[in-house]
């Protein structure tokens, strides 16, 4: 079989598989949508453009390589625009509707006519060399920012290196004696590396992109598995974690802890009265205003319908006592606009400070629970902290 039909056969086998994958992770499976629409059209333009050597090469196409150039730039373009709209950068709209357009009416509309094909082909392959380096080297701080430094150096080197080989290429052209000593070696064979090289780049770069998609998607489940989704604190499975570890650190290292359990008081008022939307804006007040002033290494929870868990990491009793304080008066201080009033709210806290390795964690949640419901009975709008559980 010839080689170009073997070669033809993997670009559409390839590329036809890219973009329905790409195609179905927008539209069908809503992942990246916009992202994953530019990639498609990016895998789509890069399968034509590579298929237009192999074609000329069985068909004898005219002008085909300022084709193919148009092609991969309009290819590159979507390909950055689609990382534009995956990381949340500012889309250079202007530039590349420039560069799209330009391309077009310079390569097909000029240099055909006027018979410059080799103009066209050193400024195609040029800019297409200096748009690689570019989405390469502003992709590369946001991508490790959210990912990892290898990920991102693995992208900017397949861009990088591509853009290496177009730059090759274009300096090749650009002179006329090496273009010539091109042409005399094996050129058959120099093409057919070339382009084997450009579809290992193209598969390369359309397997960053699927992983950096997936990588996300993981990311937000494991989030959304450790989250409320409603006031986007902990939930109470990831708080249980954290309290097991620190019951285990006091009984290995004597590291003690302590424990809140804050209750909206009167919440089910608020929603008989102002209706569930109404309790939903509450509990997403007091749930910022519990991250806001805990300490960085505290961790706020929610830990079921309008009760709350604060995690107090290496703070003793008295400290432990402040700190619900400080949290209590913050709370009053907030007023949830609704309607034509305002909401205020308050909060009853028990307090528990593990201080005996002995100590099981069920026993210290309900010592918690007992100081809670003793702020309840109380009056509310206090903080009630549970007996010592060994002597200070």
């Amino acid at each position: 079989m010839d080689v170009n039909a073997v070669f033809l056969a993997s670009v559409v086998l390839v590329h036809g598989l890219v973009t329905l994958i790409w195609w179905m992770a927008g539209s069908m499976l809503g992942l990246s949508r916009r992202a994953a629409g530019h990639w498609m059209v990016a895998a789509g333009a890069n399968g034509l453009a590579l298929s237009m050597l192999p074609l000329h090469a069985m068909l004898d196409l005219p002008s085909h390589l300022l084709i193919a150039n148009v092609l991969v730039v309009w290819g590159l373009i979507s390909m950055r625009r689609g990382l534009q709209s995956f990381l949340r950068l500012r889309h250079t709209d202007l530039s590349h509707l420039i560069f799209s357009v330009g391309i077009a009416v310079f390569n097909l509309a000029i240099c055909i006519p006027m018979g410059w094909v080799r103009v066209g082909e050193v400024i195609s392959t040029a800019l297409v060399a200096s748009l690689l380096w570019r989405t390469a080297y502003e992709n590369h701080g946001p991508l490790s920012f959210e990912f990892n430094e290898g990920l991102a150096k693995t992208h900017s080197a397949i861009l990088g290196l591509a853009g290496v080989l177009f730059a090759g290429a274009a300096v090749v052209m650009s002179i006329p004696a090496l273009h010539e000593a091109w042409r005399h070696v094996n050129a058959e064979l120099t093409t057919f590396v070339f382009l084997f090289t450009h579809l290992l780049v193209s598969i390369a770069s359309s397997f960053m992109l699927g992983y950096m998609v997936v990588m996300r998607l993981v990311r937000k489940l494991e989030h959304m598995s450790h989250h409320d989704s409603l006031t986007g604190l902990l939930n109470r499975r990831a708080i249980e974690y954290l309290l097991d570890r620190e019951a285990q650190r006091l009984q290995r290292f004597g590291e003690q802890f302590s424990l809140l359990i804050v209750d909206i008081d009167h919440f089910k008022r608020i929603n008989d009265r102002l209706g569930h939307a109404a309790g939903d804006a509450v509990l997403c007040a007091v749930a910022q205003t519990l991250q806001a002033h805990a300490r960085e290494v505290d961790r706020v929870a929610r830990f079921g319908g309008e009760e709350f868990c604060v995690l107090l990491p290496h703070t003793l009793h008295d400290g432990a006592v402040l700190a619900a304080e400080r949290l209590r008066e913050a709370v009053n201080q907030v007023c949830i606009p609704w309607g034509d009033e305002s909401i205020a709210v308050t909060i009853s806290t028990g307090m528990a400070t593990a201080e005996d390795p002995a100590e099981t964690l069920g026993a210290l949640m309900r010592r918690a629970d007992e100081a809670l419901y003793q702020a309840k009975s109380d009056g509310r709008n206090r903080v009630v902290a549970a007996p010592r559980s060994i002597a200070a």
